[in-house]
């Protein structure tokens, strides 16, 4: 609670019983039960500490001869408006004479009077309306300006007890059951609460819903009547609010309806007494219980203000607030709203405050323009500070507050990282408050229980989660935007940038840690993203609970690559996940071409260790490993291990592809290597024969390596069968042959050979008549090897010029032992001519054939007669271009495309 009015005694001791009030500008009306009406000037005080001055001006003993029951004004028509002896009297506000009785307001009891400015014919006009109740009747009068209009009469239902005007259309009146709402221009009376009213069909839901919850007077709708409830009902209350609201009193609750008859507000008022009167000061309901005065919130529905009034039963309406009993008046001047806004902060009623603020005119307010977020920012930190963390956290996220200074309110578990820093109070005006107690009681260290602080630190996590959201679009803003969109700053875009990544550095750092106490599963999902976390921070916690995984993808989103690859070795003896090399194998295959000495530096350890997984660094199917540099790979590995090299190389010829001449050469002696090295090693002929067959593999099916290079690397004295295949690479086939033959004894290898490189196309070069050479004239003058020689003739004799055989063969040779010989030449020539006499006849026909279509299409001839028509347009070809199809069809040269694309023949 807190003083929003000050009570002031006006008129004390009347003589006269007062039976009504109005206050309209500087002065008060009085009406009593006699018929007088007292008129007094009122000067406001000054200052706080002056007194309100009250002087009676005229009093009117003649006024009425019967109790003046109601006081109102038409300003813009300059009467005086009253009831009295059940007639409405309209009296010269200047003089008090009676102007006119309106003789058809017989038997009244109440009336309304409502003026508003209305644009009619693009004009701004004063439409003031009176409504006055007539037994089971309303009347309206309606005047524009100071002219009056109209009359209108409506029949409703039951007598009316109170009415008030909602917008400038709707009346709003309640009945001793019910209340209700009369468009006046259509005369359409809608029941409000009731089961089958459209306000209760259309808000039920939603809002109405909610103020039903709290508004247990309010129980009898679900039967259709408002005020059967309470074994003495109270009278019906109706008192108009701001922006077309009126707030509706039944027993001890109150709620507000809008024009259209739906409650506005969640939650009705409930008073702590059944209230006699209602009455509105923005932004306070007063309610006239039965020994004293109610003032509250109309938004927060708070008790603000409570005043002993006895007897009173009475009231205004607005600013001028005057409460009457029999004979005493009373005046509530509210004190100015900064100095109620500095008592409410004085007192920590943080949300009032804001509430107050929320409501009134900001002209009202002598404060800064951020005086509302300061004094939330001070109920978000007492919120904090009572434990209410879901609310502070989310206050304080609407509000943008800087991360720093949430964080700050956390214990050095969360908030270490951070500088030492008094969170900054400033308060909203500098006035008779002083907040320096506030200060201090926010700068107090916050005792907390394990299940708060973790209930704190689930707030946290989203309030970070969403500050961070936030600060990296800014950044993002500020880098995408060029320097021309920044020459109206005052400060450097850099600057801003830097600031943004600092504020970053803090919250990326304090999520860690709040991840590390609540979520430790969601740690790596920060580390491995793009992140600002503090190094010396993050390394120092991780380390600490030993989360050697995470701080490795902390490492490599930091680019500290060096440190990673140094801990997973240190690490790789420990147990658990991290054990082994194979998570520093992936580590670097995940590093590229651009840290390519760190690669070969923190391989060596690993390829020493355990070769086989080591060189999936190198052979592994990721994309940065086809970006490493193969020549220094190879050359690396050369120097580690000749078997690791070999790995390296055929993996890149065989599952790559790779054609690059250097490194098959580099395989070649590799294997040379490898064979010559395992050869010296007593029982190892198996795996110099696997070597031996993979080299033999690899130069009979490898096409890119220099097989000139590779001879001189061969021994002399072994490595025949490679030899071989190498002199045949280069051409020199009579020594290759010669080695098959001479050297290796393999006749049929010898053959196979020729099989695989005769040439029909290249007859000078026949190493069929090669090998017949090898065979027939050895070296050394030894002896002629004739029966291979005549083994070749029989199977291969067809691909050998017969009269090169005759000259090679020894003199003493059977002509038997050449019958097959003879004989599949023989066939082999007579095939040959046969079959060139055939394709010379087919060819002669085919010529024949060409003449005669020929001579066909030049015989053809088309006539172009005057009659003759295009069939596609349906002109004359007459002596236009013209195009004839090979069906004889004519047509213009310009239609022929069209007509192919349908279908016709194309020329």
């Amino acid at each position: 609670m807190h003083d929003a009015f000050k009570v002031y005694t006006v008129i004390e001791k009347l003589p006269h019983k007062i039976e009504s009030i109005f206050a309209q500008g500087d002065k008060l009306y009085v009406g009593t039960l006699y018929g007088t009406l007292l008129v007094y000037s009122v000067r406001e005080p000054l200052g706080q500490d002056e007194a309100i001055s009250v002087t009676l001006m005229e009093t009117l003993k003649t006024f009425s001869k019967k109790a003046i029951e109601q006081i109102d004004i038409i300003k813009a028509v300059g009467v005086l408006v009253t009831l009295s002896d059940g007639y409405i009297n309209l009296h010269d506000l200047e003089s008090f004479a009676l102007r006119t009785q309106l003789g058809e307001t017989r038997g009244a009891n109440l009336f309304s009077v409502f003026s508003k400015i209305e644009i009619q014919d693009g004009f701004p006009q004063v439409v003031t309306r009176l409504a006055v109740a007539v037994r089971r009747k309303v009347i309206v009068f309606s005047w524009q300006d100071s002219e009056f209009m109209s009359t209108k009469d409506f029949t409703v239902t039951d007598r009316v007890k109170t009415m008030e005007w909602v917008g400038t259309q709707n009346l709003c009146m309640g009945f001793d059951n019910e209340y209700a709402l009369m468009d006046c221009k259509t005369g359409d009376l809608t029941t409000l609460f009731s089961p089958t009213s459209p306000s209760v069909q259309g808000a039920l839901g939603s809002t109405l819903g909610g103020a039903l919850d709290t508004l247990n007077s309010f129980s009898s709708l679900a039967t259709g009547g408002l005020m059967g409830f309470g074994s003495k009902p109270g009278k019906p209350l109706i008192t108009r609010l701001a922006n077309d609201e009126i707030l509706l009193g039944k027993e001890n609750s109150s709620i507000s309806v809008g024009v259209d008859g739906t409650p506005k507000r969640k939650n009705g008022i409930e008073w702590s007494g059944m209230p006699e009167e209602l009455g509105y000061s923005s932004p306070y309901a007063v309610a006239i219980l039965s020994r004293h005065i109610e003032i509250r919130n109309i938004e927060t529905r708070a008790l603000v203000q409570s005043a002993e009034m006895p007897h009173a039963r009475l009231l205004t309406q607005g600013k001028l607030l005057y409460i009457a009993s029999t004979n005493e008046v009373w005046r509530l001047i509210p004190y100015s709203f900064p100095h109620q806004i500095d008592e409410l902060v004085q007192k920590e009623e943080y949300q009032e405050a804001i509430s107050l603020i929320n409501q009134i005119n900001p002209v009202l307010l002598e404060e800064t323009p951020n005086t509302l977020d300061m004094i939330k920012t001070l109920y978000a930190n007492h919120l904090f500070r009572t434990h209410h963390y879901e609310e502070s956290l989310t206050l304080f996220s609407e509000l943008d507050t800087p991360a720093a200074e949430v964080i700050g309110l956390y214990p050095a578990v969360i908030s270490s990282h951070l500088p030492p820093k008094e969170l900054e109070i400033v308060s909203p005006k500098s006035g008779d408050v002083d907040l320096k107690d506030t200060s201090a009681k926010n700068t107090q260290p916050i005792i907390m229980s394990t299940k708060e602080l973790e209930d704190a630190v689930e707030c946290l996590i989203r309030f970070l989660a969403d500050k961070r959201q936030k600060i990296q679009k800014s950044l993002q803003a500020l880098q995408n935007d060029d320097h021309d969109a920044f020459s109206y700053r005052h400060s450097n875009p850099k600057d801003e940038a830097e600031e943004h990544l600092q504020m970053l550095e803090i919250v990326d750092t304090a999520l860690l840690k709040a991840y590390m106490m609540t979520h430790e599963r969601l740690v790596g999902s920060l580390l491995r993203v793009n992140n600002h976390c503090n190094p010396e921070e993050t390394e120092s916690l991780l380390l600490k609970h030993k989360k050697y995984k995470e701080l490795v993808d902390f490492y490599r989103g930091k680019q500290l690559h060096r440190k990673a690859l140094e801990l997973l070795k240190t690490i790789h003896g420990n147990p658990g996940e991290m054990h082994g090399v194979l998570p520093t194998v992936s580590y670097l295959q995940r590093l590229g071409v651009d840290h390519l000495p760190l690669i070969l530096e923190f391989g060596t350890w690993i390829l020493e260790l355990d070769p086989a997984v080591a060189m999936k660094i190198f052979i592994d199917d990721e994309p940065e490993i086809d970006t490493l540099p193969r020549y220094k790979i190879m050359a690396y590995l050369e120097r580690l291990s000749l078997d690791l090299c070999i790995v390296y190389l055929e993996h890149v010829i065989h599952e790559l592809g790779d054609k690059t001449s250097d490194f098959h050469n580099t395989l070649v002696v590799s294997y040379l290597a490898q064979i010559q090295r395992d050869s010296s090693i007593h029982d190892n002929e198996d795996v110099v024969l696997t070597t031996k067959a993979k080299l033999l593999q690899f130069l009979d099916e490898s096409t890119s390596y220099k097989a000139e290079r590779i001879l001189s690397r061969l021994p002399v004295d072994s490595c025949y069968e490679e030899r071989a295949i190498l002199l045949s690479r280069i051409g020199q086939h009579d020594q290759a042959l010669n080695i098959y033959v001479h050297k290796l004894h393999n006749f049929q290898a010898a053959e196979e050979y020729c099989i695989k490189n005769f040439n029909s196309n290249d007859p000078a070069r026949n190493v069929y008549l090669l090998l017949l050479k090898v065979y027939l004239r050895p070296p050394n003058r030894e002896k002629p090897m004739l029966e291979p020689a005549l083994d070749i003739l029989t199977r291969h004799g067809t691909h050998i010029d017969p009269a090169a055989v005759l000259s090679l063969l020894p003199a003493s040779t059977r002509i038997d032992q050449l019958f097959k010989f003879f004989e599949k030449s023989i066939r082999e020539s007579n095939k040959t001519k046969h079959m060139d006499m055939i394709v010379k006849n087919l060819l002669k026909a085919e010529r024949l054939q060409t003449q005669e279509q020929l001579t066909f299409y030049r015989s053809r001839r088309v006539k172009i007669t005057e009659d003759r028509m295009c069939p596609k347009c349906n002109k004359r070809i007459g002596n236009s271009v013209f195009a004839v199809f090979p069906d004889g069809v004519v047509v213009h040269y310009s239609c022929k495309e069209t007509m192919a694309a349908i279908g016709h023949w194309r020329t």
